[in-house]
């Protein structure tokens, strides 16, 4: 679906990407890796077809750069910042719906109500009055309602709160039979349990590209009764975060959530691991 050979992209005289090989194939669910300045944004950029480059590169067997409109009619995208829009709600939404042949205003609605946000009640704010994770919430309905063949994601789940990002992951793994992804991310940890490959890039280069095995529990919702050793301030607001509600006793909290947050909600919970009795997950 991506072929890339010898891309190379210099900003003066500085190559932010080094002559770089890389083949994406449908069914691929990629960890795009690496550290600030590696080349991540500027290669996905580059696939977008918003850069003149060195090499070769095709999306769907086109150049991006000449078939640009036709390419990004099948690319859902989520940049790492939301863009400065200047429109309000209802007309991005429209404006959306009305360009892309796959989406409508329905489909918008109905994905952004499963991240928590009702789009009806926003309708005439403008995007930019918008907080931060409404306006991510905003700009993955409006990337998954057009059903794309490509997902390209830059920190997908930035200023998104636990619930939202269970609802989020969840419409990536419905998403997973018909869609290819690009997930880049800081941290592989956070999105480990949604790909089937990891590639890293270093300086411009990739330094490593390794399939791995997906998980089994992704969408397995875990069941999970903790049991604190005293009125924790600081465990309880992680715990109400997560949705956990009190269970039998004022020390006993009860709450789900699914397998792909699991080293997430594990990771968050350690920071309290002395007040913590008991711990279920089932």
């Amino acid at each position: 679906m991506i072929k890339v050979g010898k891309l190379t992209k210099k900003f003066g005289k500085t190559a932010v990407l080094d002559s770089i090989d890389l083949s994406v194939k449908p069914g691929d669910r990629i960890a795009l890796i690496g550290a600030n300045g590696a080349g991540k944004t500027t290669l996905i950029r580059s696939i977008l077809g918003q850069y003149t480059f060195d090499g070769t590169l095709t999306v769907f067997d086109k150049n991006p750069r000449r078939h640009r409109v036709e390419i990004l009619e099948r690319i859902g995208y989520v940049p790492q910042l939301p863009p400065p829009i200047q429109m309000n709600v209802g007309e991005l939404v429209k404006f959306s719906a009305g360009i892309n042949p796959r989406s409508s205003t329905e489909k918008i609605h109905e994905q952004a109500a499963e991240l928590g946000l009702e789009i009806g009640k926003h309708l005439k704010k403008p995007f930019q009055k918008l907080s931060g994770g409404m306006k991510q919430k905003m700009l993955i309905a409006l990337a998954l309602a057009g059903q794309p063949d490509i997902l390209i994601m830059d920190e997908p789940a930035a200023n998104l709160d636990p619930q939202a990002r269970q609802a989020f992951f969840l419409q990536l793994i419905r998403s997973m039979k018909n869609t290819t992804m690009l997930l880049s991310s800081h941290r592989v940890d956070e999105i480990i349990n949604l790909i089937n490959r990891i590639v890293e890039m270093d300086y411009g280069q990739v330094v490593q590209d390794e399939r791995i095995e997906q998980s089994l529990m992704a969408d397995s919702l875990l069941t999970t009764t903790i049991v604190l050793t005293k009125k924790h301030t600081g465990a309880i607001k992680m715990l109400k975060e997560w949705n956990f509600d009190n269970g039998k006793t004022e020390l006993e909290f009860e709450g789900s959530f699914i397998g792909a947050e699991r080293l997430r909600f594990l990771t968050s919970l350690s920071h309290f691991a002395n007040h913590i009795q008991q711990l279920n997950i089932h």
